[in-house]
């Protein structure tokens, strides 16, 4: 099965952000709730693009913008991951 090019570069996109990664992690850290993962996921979707948008401006990449919406969906999904892991390690009070 062979996947639309538009769906491998959201994919690329998503899983090779350091925006998503950084802002999921960092904000799991520093959360006191579980309940709070889910808003460490909404700002990974956040930081995904920007991050993507950043690359875009600088042109190191060619991403068309109807393509956002998929990276914030997948940066989101990833991000929720990335806040449980920050949730996780973080240290006790």
């Amino acid at each position: 099965m062979k996947l639309p090019p538009e769906l491998v570069e959201v994919l690329v996109l998503s899983f090779m952000n350091l925006g998503t990664v950084l802002a999921g992690f960092m904000v799991g850290r520093y959360a006191d709730q579980a309940q709070k993962i889910v808003v460490g996921a909404f700002a990974s979707g956040v930081g995904g693009i920007m991050f993507a948008g950043l690359l875009r401006a600088l042109g190191l990449v060619e991403v068309h913008a109807r393509l956002i919406a998929g990276v914030f969906i997948v940066s989101f999904l990833l991000g929720f991951v990335w806040t449980w892991i920050g949730y996780i390690t973080r240290k006790r009070a």
